[in-house]
């Protein structure tokens, strides 16, 4: 029988024969044993090493010997061909890595499908001693300069997607190219946060020759961004950061600059040898250290900004770029226009295609059972008839045809939009002419007045509609009897070519309350809008957003069609590509909320957030009820203390306890902290339940045994308190009778996102939304910076009612004693009608798996997959279905809110 290879270890070897047993022995020692080595002899002139090679005779080692010295990356590439592991780990021939390393990157691969690199912490050894200091991983900042060790575990199978490491690199940045290739397959990266691996320091370290030969590095960086153009020109924003930080370095350098860029330019012909098109990347990026002056300025002053400026423009109308100084900071006109940054991500990614009605479709329009009139409204004023056009033929166009178009021209004053009306020969389409100016409202309520449909639909007079919009709205309140739809949207440019699609989640009235993300296109029961009343005047500009507030407040038959069945144009006089195009929209958008709460009897106030037309609906807190703090901990006293002493220092609420339960801790220093933080302050307590670990079984006991509060804040002993008024962020939601779990934004240590809701069918169980975005990154349609309501969130910092707690049982500690109990925890709570909410107003640093790491033991990982087919078992409705939360359109493989691969 064959014996199973689960990891391949690469070691290309030049002269190392000194070394190159302390390495074999480094790989023999791995707790792993699935493994196999394959040594690849680059064409030694040592004859020390090529004896030691030939009289190795080990059944897991192969060893080939190349006729000529070829570099790491040919080495590497002849070894992996052969390499029969799932995974790859190149090693340098005179390097070492730790016993568990393999065992612990292997579980990280298996365990998170998208995850393409695994690798951990460094010490040197050799020449030099002591830690290998390398920025944490962050995307993008690994555009200015590698942080990733070439020893990293990744998939044979992603090597054979890329083709290898590319060859034509300069010796000592393959790895880098390499992982750049990784990342454009949005791949994820990990770092394990122990020193596994050992870089040994001697004369001829690779580190030391590429630091001693500048030009060489410049040629590879000048490679790297040539290679990876694309990536980078999306990511531009990084470079303008790292410039500012440096502009003082820069101005010193100014000659510099110069004079290195014309030596670049007078070596043309030598950099020929590199490739024909090599030096049409002169543009170079910014270079670490030294360079990072040198090559900011002609990233800055080059091809970069003005192809990223081209690529704007054609986005963007030139009143806005020209509004926003986009000529002085591209990059700040991106942060401002989410909408225009989404286009930017999606431009090469969504291609809108249209529907063909097939004789199946058209068989099951004729037998519906239910083929209402649909009354479309459409208020006009002063539209060119080039859009007014567009928009009629998108109608005329529709598969379903028992419609009536309803116009009320709005007193429009210019003759071209009004001859155009009295041109209209239809008889499905109504128009009235207005004797005054009434504004949008009015000019709606007049087209209303028209309408004798079963149903209103809503359309803009510079908009279309799909073909198939009308047969999916019908299709919908046949098979659901909906009385209020809504669909998917994208842009639509004056051109024609549609992008940025938004694509939304079935209903989230919270979501509702932070912004009008329902938008278009919509269509509701006439007996519905009768009941609520029509279009308010007062609300003109936010006047759909009021409408729709109303109308979901008075039926539960909402639905939501996850199909683009809208294209909103693209003019300057639209948000569509504007959001201060109707700056009045802006404040009356607030003042519909207000309105809102007053017709709801909800005390609270509304605060502009951090776009336009995105809100903050803050609630009262009624009285102030007693939050109990559980905290489960064991050992790490230097966590307990950060994470207990930022609550006690930070938090502006100020009723609440803390329960810390020491499990299984050993350390005397934790029991020193335990008794020194209750002396400090008497809403702390400690108590022991020394029982296996089980994290349900561990916050039940908490919850049973010695919570008093009336809210049970469940906090992992690794967070750290950011913003003051977290609890008060939770509490105002937790209060609300209708909510059941409350979720927190987290972010790791470096500032990227961990937490901000969990996506239920994410890696086919359960994920996180936007995991390891930029802080400041606004998310999918500024869905990171958006109270709203998801799934699930995590038992790391969640909020929840007593009461709620008991009426479900608290957690599963039978099922789920250290994996998924949070998502079955909240998935049960939704399943008792309460909605799960996530709030971007709870900020904290996760300084996940210090406490507790990862689970890499062969039990281990057996348990977290019982608890995994547990989870899909008990809420396998959800999985097949899909999260209502989460559009179907959008990827299940990574947690980036990308576009579905289709």
């Amino acid at each position: 029988m064959l014996k199973k290879i689960d990891v391949t270890v690469v070691i290309p070897c030049y002269n190392d024969g000194a070394f190159i047993q302390e390495a074999i022995d480094s790989v023999n020692t791995q707790t792993l044993k699935t493994l196999e080595i394959i040594i690849i002899d680059d064409a030694s002139t040592d004859k020390n090493t090529i004896n030691i090679l030939k009289n190795i005779i080990q059944e897991n080692i192969q060893v080939i010997f190349l006729e000529k010295n070829s570099g790491p990356a040919i080495a590497r590439n002849k070894g992996i061909e052969i390499a029969k592991g799932k995974y790859i780990l190149p090693l340098d021939a005179d390097d070492k890595i730790a016993p568990t390393y393999l065992e612990k990157a292997k579980y990280i691969l298996d365990t998170h499908p998208n995850m393409g690199i695994v690798y951990c912490e460094a010490n040197f050894f050799g020449n030099k001693q002591g830690k290998w200091e390398l920025p944490p991983y962050n995307f993008p900042n690994i555009l200015i300069g590698n942080m990733i060790f070439a020893t990293a575990l990744y998939r044979k199978s992603d090597w054979e997607t890329l083709g290898g490491y590319n060859e034509k690199m300069l010796s000592g940045n393959e790895d880098y190219d390499f992982w750049l290739s990784l990342l454009e397959l949005k791949k994820e990266v990990y770092q394990i946060p122990e020193t596994l691996f050992y870089y040994r320091i001697k004369d001829t370290s690779r580190t030391i020759t590429l630091q001693n030969n500048e030009n060489n590095e410049i040629l590879s960086y000048v490679q790297i961004f040539h290679n990876h153009q694309k990536l980078y020109s999306e990511h531009i924003e990084v470079f303008f950061k790292e410039l500012k930080r440096k502009e003082k370095t820069i101005i010193e350098k100014d000659k510099l600059i110069i004079d290195k860029y014309k030596e670049v330019q007078q070596k043309d012909i030598q950099i020929q040898t590199l490739g024909d098109e090599l030096f049409y990347a002169r543009s170079v990026i910014d270079l670490r250290d030294v360079q990072v002056s040198f090559l900011s300025r002609l990233a800055d002053s080059l091809r970069l900004k003005n192809r990223l400026k081209l690529r704007i423009k054609k986005l963007i109308p030139a009143k806005i770029l020209e509004k926003v100084g986009y000529s002085k900071d591209p990059v700040l006109c991106m942060s401002q226009y989410p909408h225009e940054l989404n286009k930017i991500e999606e431009i090469q990614k969504y291609a809108y295609a249209e529907p063909l009605l097939s004789n199946k479709v058209q068989q099951e329009i004729n037998i519906f059972d239910m083929s209402p009139l649909i009354s479309i409204i459409m208020p006009v004023y002063n539209v060119s008839p080039k859009w007014l056009n567009l928009a009629i033929k998108s109608i005329e166009n529709q598969w379903y045809t028992k419609w009536e178009l309803c116009i009320a021209d709005d007193k429009s004053t210019n003759q071209e939009t009004l001859e155009y009306l009295k041109s209209l020969n239809h008889p499905n389409i109504k128009v009235i002419y207005l004797k005054e100016n009434l504004n949008i409202s009015g000019a709606s309520n007049a087209a209303l007045s028209i309408a004798t449909g079963e149903y209103i639909a809503l359309l803009d007079n510079d908009d279309e509609i799909t073909p198939d919009a009308l047969y999916e709205m019908v299709k919908i309140i046949n098979k659901e009897e909906a009385e209020f739809i809504y669909s998917d949207e994208d842009f639509i440019s004056t051109d024609g070519d549609c992008s940025n699609p938004h694509f939304k989640p079935d209903f989230s009235p919270d979501l509702l309350l932070t912004h009008n993300y329902i938008t278009h296109f919509t269509c509701f029961s006439k007996k519905l809008l009768d009941k609520i009343g029509n279009f308010n005047p007062k609300f003109d500009g936010s006047q759909d957003f009021d409408l729709f507030l109303r109308l979901t407040e008075n039926t539960t038959k909402i639905s939501h069609i996850p199909k683009v069945l809208y294209h909103w144009r693209m003019l300057e006089t639209s948000t569509s590509a504007n959001s201060e195009a109707k700056p009045e929209a802006i404040e009356r958008g607030r003042v519909v909320l207000e309105e809102t709460l007053k017709r709801r009897k909800l005390s609270g106030t509304v605060e502009h957030a951090n776009l336009h037309h995105y809100f903050r609906v803050k609630y009262t807190i009624s009285d102030t009820p007693l939050v109990s703090i559980i905290i489960p901990f064991k050992d790490k006293p230097e966590l307990l203390d950060m994470s207990i002493n930022s609550i006690l220092e930070k938090s502006t609420y100020q009723n609440y306890e803390i329960i810390g339960i020491s499990n299984n801790s050993e350390e005397s220093e934790t029991f020193k902290k335990m008794a020194a933080l209750e002396n400090k302050d008497t809403r702390v307590s400690f108590y022991e339940y020394n029982v296996d670990f089980n994290y349900a079984d561990i916050n039940n006991h908490a919850v049973a045994s010695y919570a008093k509060g009336e809210h049970i804040l469940l906090l992992n002993n690794d967070i750290e308190v950011i913003s003051e008024s977290w609890i008060e962020a939770m509490l105002e939601h937790s209060q609300r009778a209708n909510i059941g779990c409350v979720g927190a934004k987290l972010y790791y240590p470096n500032d990227t996102l961990q937490h901000a809701g969990i996506i239920m069918g994410l890696g086919g169980s359960a994920g996180h939304s936007h995991k390891m975005f930029p802080r400041d990154n606004p998310g999918y349609f500024n869905r990171l910076n958006a109270i709203q309501n998801l799934s699930a969130v995590t038992a790391a910092c969640l909020m929840v009612k007593r009461r709620i707690w008991e009426e479900v049982d608290g957690m599963d500690a039978v099922r789920f004693k250290v994996a998924y109990n949070d998502v079955d925890f909240c998935l049960r709570v939704r399943e008792k009608g309460y909605l799960n909410l996530y709030t971007p107003y709870a900020e904290m640093y996760h300084h996940e798996s210090i406490s507790r790491g990862y689970e890499t033991t062969p039990d281990k990982i057996a348990r977290f997959q019982t608890e995994k087919d547990a989870l899909s078992t008990r809420h396998k409705d959800i999985l097949q279905n899909g999260d209502p939360y989460y559009n179907p359109n959008l990827t299940h493989d990574e947690e980036n809110f990308g576009l579905k691969k289709t």
